[in-house]
């Protein structure tokens, strides 16, 4: 029931590395005394129009694998963006100390996508692996050792960030094995990351001690008493060891992205609800520096409006530099599938909608302004090599959603 805990979905190989990992919803789930939910899908739900609906499915696909986007997702992986963002110097390295672990002119980057995928592909390992039937992006990996044995299934970013560069580790061999332990245990290798690197920072070890870390797991899975409270998270450990440095919003792990130089998914993380999700509205690719808020707000509501009817409907959303500008194509589907008459206008309702129901949530639950706030070092520390600090406060990014109008009563079926 440690607040680490991720729900682990099985993946076409039946591997349990799938992982609704944020939020512990895994430890509502053990609190329920729920150990597994098997779902028997014997054949495929009734459609109303089936013969439409598989063609455009078939169309979909091949939209999908005409992008260069895409492409890429299948040929790297979500491990291209650690390429980007050491280049960038919005990576997490030691604790969020640095924004950049190497630089590219001087030594290899071995902790990114395009030497692990040129690793792994020499080891013949799989790097167009799909996590679930049909999924036609297949962004997902088998990493291997250098005798060609599987280590596991996948190597993600958000692993690659927070289990790796952020705990000081520089051998993808090193980090392919302790993702192997977190997603044996079925916990979320954000917050265990940045668990691990407070640790690291509360001076328990230095940074890049494998063996610590291996230790540590090994703790959380046999629920000794140092395991039970490594297994609470990030901010309670930071607590209890006294840290200064703890990177959390609404005590939840920061992402991937340093909120310092990657401004408009800094912004997503400070407002959304669950806090530090980049999955809300993730836009890690905008050069922000000399932009004002009112244009980086405006970059992150349209991610996260984009992002929150893209969840609600059950797409990937790495497909949406397809998925969005066929929206009317994508709607006709969900018509002929289920002989509804949804049009552009159902989508961005939908996704204002989910994001106001969210925000009533968090304010019944007692969530205000200053739960928006970043960690104090995030204005005070310049990150290297941009030297940047955060330039904005809770009641800065807070109104974000005011843009929406209306109240909740207006949500249909609310």
């Amino acid at each position: 029931q440690g607040l680490l805990a991720g729900i682990a979905f099985s993946d076409i190989d039946r591997r349990p590395s799938r992982l609704a990992a944020r939020g512990g919803v895994g430890a509502v789930m053990g609190s329920k005394k729920v150990k597994a939910i098997v779902v028997d899908m014997d054949k495929i739900p009734p459609l109303v129009d089936r013969k439409t609906v598989m063609k455009s499915i078939g169309a979909y696909a091949k939209k999908l694998r005409e992008s260069d986007v895409i492409l890429n997702y299948n040929r790297v992986g979500t491990m291209s963006m650690g390429d980007y963002t050491n280049y960038m110097g919005g990576l997490p390295v030691r604790n969020f100390t640095s924004g950049q672990q190497v630089d590219i002119n001087q030594e290899t980057f071995k902790m990114g996508g395009d030497y692990i995928t040129e690793l792994n592909n020499e080891r013949s390992g799989n790097h167009t692996h799909a996590c679930m039937p049909g999924c036609v992006i297949q962004c997902s990996n088998v990493y291997v050792d250098s005798a060609g044995n599987e280590v596991v299934s996948p190597v993600e970013y958000e692993t690659l960030g927070l289990l790796g560069t952020n705990c000081g580790l520089t051998d993808p061999d090193d980090l392919a094995a302790l993702n192997y332990i977190a997603n044996d245990l079925g916990v979320d290798t954000i917050e265990t990351g940045a668990t691990l690197a407070v640790l690291m920072e509360a001076g328990l070890a230095e940074f890049g001690d494998v063996a610590f870390m291996t230790e540590a797991l090994k703790q959380i899975r046999l629920g000794s008493e140092t395991g039970r409270l490594y297994a609470q998270g990030t901010a309670r450990v930071g607590e209890h060891f006294q840290v200064q440095r703890v990177p959390v919003i609404k005590k939840q792990a920061i992402s991937a992205y340093d909120p310092r130089v990657i401004e408009v998914t800094g912004i997503t993380m400070m407002v959304t609800a669950q806090g530090a999700d980049h999955t809300a509205g993730n836009v890690p690719r905008m050069e922000t520096a000399g932009k004002e808020l009112d244009e980086l707000m405006e970059a992150s509501l349209s991610a996260q409006l984009t992002n929150a009817a893209i969840d609600s409907l059950g797409l990937c959303v790495f497909g949406n530099s397809v998925t969005k500008p066929n929206l009317d194509f994508i709607l006709d589907t969900f018509n002929s599938a289920h002989g509804t008459n949804l049009t552009a206008d159902f989508f961005d309702q939908l996704g204002r909608d989910t994001l106001l129901m969210e925000r009533e949530f968090n304010r019944r639950a007692g969530f205000g302004v200053k739960d928006d706030e970043l960690p104090e070092f995030f204005y005070t520390e310049p990150l290297y090599p941009k030297n940047r600090v955060a330039r904005f406060h809770a009641p800065d990014v807070n109104p974000i959603y005011d843009q929406l109008g209306g109240e909740l009563e207006d949500v249909a079926g609310y």
